[in-house]
């Protein structure tokens, strides 16, 4: 973690509209901006939480591990996302672990008084409402994991993050948010550059028919 010193960089952040709906006005100068590196844990599952994370720049997974040892990805996510919500409303320690797939920036509130953001209407508000988005999201995932094929759901996230064509795919991280195989996956993805809906471009990916993907995107 890396504490961000530059006055400009820190007003840009703080004064963004994504932080503005996060954190009320009145405890913007108590924020802080940093960043992390891709593998650098902003927290650790089992520990204690210290303080709440704004995710506003840059891409994260979110793994919990499982009693047998094992990893399993919950999400995949892009800014903005704060991390501590739950932790702050149930006063337990951290669910998941959360680790920076690329360099992140991050708005961050140390929790040197809990009791105060606990007693703060506006704040609960706006913790609340991200709560309840973040449950309607993960309703919308489960229900497709159920209810759409793997085209389906792979059409949609190519859609969902390609710039001007081109995408790159992270195809274990892909596989666990899909809750599919990783054989599976590339069985897909094989069926895609096989009926020319895709090419392979070096590490990454170029769309070449657009109208298959768009007729395969799953539509909330």
């Amino acid at each position: 973690m890396k504490i961000i010193k530059d006055t400009h960089l820190i007003q840009s952040f703080l004064t963004s509209s994504h932080t503005r709906q996060v954190f009320p006005e009145s405890y913007r100068p108590k924020l802080r901006l940093v960043t992390y590196e891709a593998g650098e844990a902003i927290c650790q599952q089992d520990e204690q939480l210290t303080a709440l994370s704004l995710v506003v720049k840059g891409k994260v997974k979110i793994v919990r591990k499982l009693f047998n040892g094992k990893e399993y990805i919950l999400d995949i996510s892009s800014s903005p996302n704060l991390i501590g919500n739950i932790e702050l409303m149930t006063n337990q320690k951290i669910v998941s672990s959360v680790i920076p797939l690329e360099k992140v920036w991050v708005v961050q509130l140390p929790l040197y008084n809990r009791q105060e953001l606990l007693s703060d209407i506006s704040f609960l508000y706006k913790v609340g409402k991200g709560l309840a988005t973040s449950l309607y999201q993960q309703n919308i995932q489960a229900a497709s994991n159920i209810g759409y094929s793997v085209k389906e759901r792979l059409a949609t996230h190519i859609l969902d993050i390609e710039n001007q064509g081109h995408f790159q795919l992270e195809l274990h991280l892909l596989a666990d948010s899909f809750g599919t195989s990783y054989r599976h996956l590339l069985r897909t993805i094989k069926f895609f550059l096989e009926n020319k809906i895709i090419l392979k471009q070096g590490k990454g990916y170029f769309i070449c028919d657009r109208a298959v993907l768009e007729k395969l995107r799953i539509h909330p």
